[in-house]
């Protein structure tokens, strides 16, 4: 434990969550710099934070500015700069240092949910693990699951759901977009009985030919049927050059009424209308009619030109089909009817596939997320478990046995409850989030845990004096805690928070050189 102590008249301002917001920064935060609630970097200016770590009998210095947070220099003992690191790569080496690499989550999101600081966040006694008050809650837990080290259990099924919804999502912009077939169950009822239909009708054709094979199998030739689907497709696009042709002619010769011959209809049925501002817009019309007349000419032209060689064409595709069919000797209807149905077949089928395709992607989710949801549902009754065992052990000591102590309900991998079930009051409230980190910080390989002073003067004094004799007892792990008024605690607790002092500050005895509290 690491106690920021400061006055017994409870002073603000003299620093105290300065001070932890600091350690966060050392810690990789973002907050201080971003933020600077406080008015230190406005106050003081650009300025730099010399901080160092021991792991075992290593000792590693490293510097951190606040005009270039994104930045960390890995320096000597002189805390000259030897290295730089980008934000990201120093939050890596942390979180390989504090031997946290088997998890999935980075450094930063698995310590700022416990990094419980007044303007920061993280002091929301229903929300102990959110990393941000906009964070979704699936997220949160996610993390939860992580430091618990279950995320590998969910991680072979996790990764098959995200293939298939990334597959669903595929399908349906697909279809949205109309780039395959989108139909309803009734369609492909229909489809599924016009395919049956249709094929029988072929195979109707197809023993009319009294077992000519080779004229049954010229209907499905692939160079024919190729062409008959060019012979359709500039059949279509021929129409619509014709259409285009008349529309421009229209066009050129005027047959589109003229706003001049409206204007005493308009004046009229409208005698406020401005007709001087309509004969305006009508001469603005007649100045650039010759301009755009001799591009609707030309228009035209290309268009009746294209219009020509799709004609052209048409007939050398309709040719050659009727030479191909005449010396199979086979009738023209009869390969148009057949191969009319084939279309039709091939179309009901095409859509039937994707139709199928969606089903069955739509069950392999349903199917995926079911078995997620048995996976994680026993991973969720292990950690309740787990922390609601501290839970109790830590509400035992701090209230007695006969209060009920804070707890944990995950109802699924978005949900999840954490109260005091019998004991909604603010105390209790603020004493289950303490419970819950210390459980944290017991089961998991969470290395450390921030606490502001406006924790605990929410809970009640001789449950707060109990909670500090907790947390100095605890090893091998690190507790930050700015914390005022001890006297109030009695002499025991007051010597005990002496001894974890590491910081005193006090009305007369700031943070920093600089009083900035109040302005001249």
């Amino acid at each position: 434990m690491n106690v920021i102590l400061g006055d017994d008249d409870a002073k603000n301002s003299i620093g105290k969550s300065t001070v932890l917001m600091v350690i966060d920064f050392v810690f990789g935060g973002s907050t201080f710099a971003e933020k600077d609630d406080a008015g230190a970097i406005r106050e003081l200016g650009p300025h730099r934070y010399d901080f160092s770590f021991e792991f075992g009998s290593e000792r590693m210095c490293f510097s951190r500015a606040t005009d270039s947070p994104e930045l960390v220099h890995e320096c000597n003992e002189e805390y000259e700069a030897q290295r730089e690191l980008g934000i990201d790569e120093y939050n890596r080496l942390l979180k390989r240092l504090y031997g946290l690499d088997e998890l999935e989550g980075t450094f930063r999101s698995i310590v700022n949910p416990f990094s419980r600081i007044w303007k920061k966040g993280g002091l929301n006694p229903s929300h102990p693990f959110v990393g941000a008050d906009k964070e979704p809650v699936a997220a949160a837990i996610t993390r939860l699951v992580d430091l618990f080290g279950r995320s590998p259990d969910v991680a072979l099924e996790r990764k098959t759901l995200d293939g298939l919804k990334n597959r669903k999502k595929l399908i349906s912009d697909s279809m949205t977009a109309s780039i395959i077939p989108k139909i309803t169950k009734p369609q492909y009822l229909e489809n599924t009985r016009s395919i049956e239909s249709n094929q029988a009708q072929i195979e109707q054709l197809k023993n009319g030919f009294r077992g000519a094979l080779n004229v049954y199998e010229s209907l499905f030739d692939q160079d024919l049927q190729k062409k008959q689907q060019r012979k359709l497709e500039l059949g279509s696009h021929r129409i619509e050059l014709q259409t285009k042709v008349r529309r421009l002619e229209r066009e050129i010769s005027g047959i589109t009424p003229r706003l001049a011959a409206n204007i005493a209809l308009v004046a009229d049925f409208f005698p406020t209308v401005d007709v001087q501002r309509l004969e305006q817009v009508e001469a603005f019309h007649q100045k650039i009619g010759s301009i755009v007349k001799k591009e609707l000419k030309d228009e035209l032209a290309a268009t009746v030109e294209e219009e020509r060689a799709a004609a052209s064409e048409l007939a050398q595709v309709d040719g050659e089909i009727q030479a191909s069919l005449q010396s199979k000797g086979l009738p023209d209807d009869v390969f148009n009817r057949v191969f009319e149905l084939k279309g039709a077949v091939d179309k009901a089928a095409a859509e039937n596939y994707h139709f199928e395709s969606k089903v069955n992607i739509d069950a392999a989710v349903k199917g995926s997320n079911d078995r997620l949801e048995d996976i994680y549902a026993g991973i969720f009754l292990a950690i309740e478990g787990q922390v609601n065992g501290k839970l109790r052990s830590f509400n035992k000591v701090v209230y007695g046995p006969s209060r009920v102590a804070s707890e944990l309900r995950i109802r699924n991998a978005g949900s999840y409850l954490f109260t005091s079930p019998d004991d909604t009051g603010t105390g209790k409230s603020f004493a289950g989030l303490v419970g819950f980190d210390l459980a944290m910080l017991s089961l998991t390989k969470l290395p450390m845990a921030l606490h502001d002073s406006v924790i605990y003067k929410n809970i009640e004094v001789p449950a707060t004096a109990r909670i500090l004799r907790i947390l100095a007892a605890m090893q091998s792990k690190q507790i930050f805690l700015s914390f005022d008024e001890a006297k109030k605690f009695g002499p025991d607790v007051e010597q005990l928070l002496k001894r974890f002092t590491v910081l005193k500050l006090a009305h007369d005895d700031l943070l920093y050189t600089k009083d900035w509290r109040t302005r001249k």
